[in-house]
């Protein structure tokens, strides 16, 4: 533990933390341990710039054209980003408008995705908490429950909602453990309920916005002595399993969780962006050269991911701390202005404790920032309001009834990891470009120290 010559006003709040239980069981609740249409996935390389340069050639697994899809969205999406800023420039949209704000939630979210799960041609909106999955329909300015899954004995970690396939709606690609191992999912809507179509697979899951290809599905095994160990591969959805494809070109050092990749320069050649462990953000290229680490803090997430199950002992857990490892959350790279110029989109915020305790940083405070490389330093463009609780997590799509993309948070209000229906969680939707203009015009953007 750090020295303890800090200011007495903390002392209380630091022994309510120490006093308060760490570590929850399974048979609490099963809770965390405190912790569209696009080709099918093919063999992707390292994402090296020649790669990127040679776009041209017709080859699709690491061009970037111009009229690239972003967020997992199609051409005429972000077409219509800078036809909505044309047109709306000088028109003020209301603050209705502006940021949309669901009904208030009982229960602990952790993953947020957006996608057309039941094939209806409209976006449903999935939020999951630790041991379940629930689809709401979008209509009218509301969110409804259309369906939800229960995850039984499996720990939820992360989801994701995305049309790999060319077949079928949108599928909820699940990240799970059960206790230390790893047991991911894949659901898909049938006849009115949530079917798994692939079960106990042992990566991590995570989708990524990959310029040129839309979404892509990709997995990393847990390691022998780190949690994040060995590649990150390429992920194919066959229909009723998934199968290991290539390797995925990003560094060694760099987990599945975290980390996008874009044209930050404008220049036609990849860099990548990750959180690091002690919630800094770095940009490495392709080669894993590290080119910057911020000094403020991004990302920060309270899922914990397992090495062995709740019922290990003290002692052991104690020899296991030295490598605990959360998910960190979603990151993800944007050309907002269509200017082939990748902002990277990251999620902030402060923290009560002052990050002093790492198992239990009290995050608060959230919001998500859109930043640009300057080839030196991250700069913030825009941002969104502050929210009281901590963001965990967000993605950018369409909603029924809503022009133009939005941004769509997860927020947690509330967290109570001994009873997760006191918790509160809550969605909102803000107007992309609305972001946009007033972190033009400096209305967004808060003055960092």
């Amino acid at each position: 533990m750090k020295s303890c010559c800090f200011n007495l006003k903390f002392l209380p709040l630091i022994i309510a933390v120490l006093c308060s239980p760490v570590c929850i069981t399974v048979s609490q609740a099963h809770d965390v341990d405190l912790s569209g249409n696009h080709p099918q996935v093919r063999e992707s390389g390292t994402p090296s710039g020649d790669s990127y340069r040679n776009a041209s050639d017709g080859e699709s697994r690491a061009g970037l054209p111009h009229d690239s899809p972003i967020g997992g969205m199609d051409g005429r999406i972000i077409s219509g980003i800078v036809a909505q800023s044309s047109r709306d420039s000088s028109k003020k949209s209301s603050e209705t408008e502006k940021v949309w704000k669901g009904e208030e939630l009982s229960l602990l979210a952790i993953g947020l995705g957006v996608g057309d799960v039941d094939g209806d041609g409209k976006n449903d909106i999935v939020v999951a908490d630790p041991s379940n999955i629930y689809v709401h329909r979008f209509n009218a300015g509301q969110m409804s429950l259309m369906t939800e899954y229960n995850s039984g004995n499996l720990e939820i970690k992360s989801i994701d909602v995305a049309k790999i396939r060319k077949q079928g709606p949108a599928r909820i690609y699940v990240s799970a453990q059960n206790r230390g191992s790893i047991a991911s999912f894949v659901l898909e809507y049938r006849g009115g309920s949530l079917t798994p179509v692939a079960q106990d697979f042992p990566y991590f899951l995570r989708v990524i916005n990959y310029p040129t290809r839309g979404p892509i599905l990709l997995g990393q095994r847990k390691g022998m002595s780190r949690m994040y160990e060995g590649p990150v591969f390429n992920i194919e959805d066959k229909g009723n399993e998934l199968v290991q494809g290539d390797r995925f070109g990003v560094p060694l050092k760099i987990p599945i969780f975290g980390f996008t990749i874009g044209d930050f320069e404008g220049q036609r050649k990849p860099l990548i962006a990750a959180y690091d462990r002690e919630d800094h953000l770095r940009i490495y290229e392709p080669s894993g050269k590290r080119l910057y680490v911020s000094k403020s803090y991004y990302g920060g997430s309270d899922i914990i991911l397992r090495w062995v199950g709740p019922e290990i002992s003290k002692d052991t857990e104690k020899d296991l701390s030295v490598d605990t490892a959360y998910v960190r959350p979603r990151l993800m790279s944007l050309d907002t202005n269509k200017d082939s110029r990748y902002e990277i989109l990251a999620i902030s915020h402060s923290s009560k404790t002052m990050r002093m305790l790492s198992r239990t940083k009290m995050l608060e405070e959230g919001r998500i920032k859109g930043l640009v490389w300057t080839g030196d330093a991250l700069e913030e463009k825009w941002a969104t309001p502050k929210v009281q609780g901590m963001i965990t997590d967000f993605t950018i799509d369409t909603l029924p009834g809503m022009e133009g993309p939005r941004l769509i948070t997860l927020e947690r209000k509330k967290t109570d990891w001994l009873a997760f229906l006191r918790s509160r969680s809550q969605v909102r939707a803000y107007d992309l470009q609305s972001l946009i203009s007033d972190g033009i015009s400096g209305s967004s953007k808060e003055s960092e120290e």
